[in-house]
């Protein structure tokens, strides 16, 4: 138990590190489903969210297509995606999102634009934003599996959320999905 107090006039942010999402969730991804929508629901809790924000990499996912797709989905649902033009094929690995994600974080702290910083990533490159975050008077609550954060990131957190433990992940079969008026049922 936490002595930090959780007041619901708190206004919070939430920031997104989508590969490192994808990346942590154990089963097969093809039949799973996260519902980022909920976890954000969630780890508001009664407190007004004020930004979500999601930063990946243009077209890594299974094509530029599949990547636009899903980017405007959470558009859609309210986030705001921070999608980098920058991508490392040779190395398979998205370049520049981590920093843009900490440069969000603390450029909103110091602006005051939020209370609680609700950083959703077990990336232990993200302690030295999530310091200068605390410095600035703000709170930090990490949100990941536990099996895929760094204890680092656990112990700088002001609170840690065991994501295993919320009911975010649904299990689908495409096989099985009708296409009904021109979209996936």
């Amino acid at each position: 138990m936490s002595i930090i107090s959780y007041d619901k006039d708190d206004r919070v942010m939430v920031f997104i590190d989508l590969r490192n999402m994808i990346g942590s969730i154990q089963v097969d991804a093809a039949f799973t489903r996260f519902d980022f929508v909920a976890l954000s629901r969630h780890l508001r809790g009664s407190r007004k969210l004020v930004g979500a924000y999601v930063f990946d990499s243009k077209g890594i996912l299974d094509g530029e297509d599949t990547t636009r797709r899903f980017h405007d989905y959470l558009r859609y649902k309210g986030f705001r995606v921070m999608a980098r033009d920058a991508y490392d094929p040779k190395r398979d690995e998205q370049k520049e999102v981590d920093v843009a994600m900490a440069c969000k974080m603390v450029v909103h702290a110091l602006k005051d634009h939020y209370d609680v910083c609700i950083v959703v990533s077990g990336d232990r490159d993200f302690i030295p934003a999530v310091q200068e975050v605390q410095a600035a008077g703000k709170r930090v609550e990490i949100a990941a599996f536990a099996n895929h954060v760094s204890q680092e990131m656990v112990r700088a957190a002001d609170i840690f959320h065991k994501l295993e433990s919320l009911p975010l992940l649904s299990m689908s079969n495409p096989t099985h999905e009708v296409l009904v008026d021109g979209g996936v049922e």
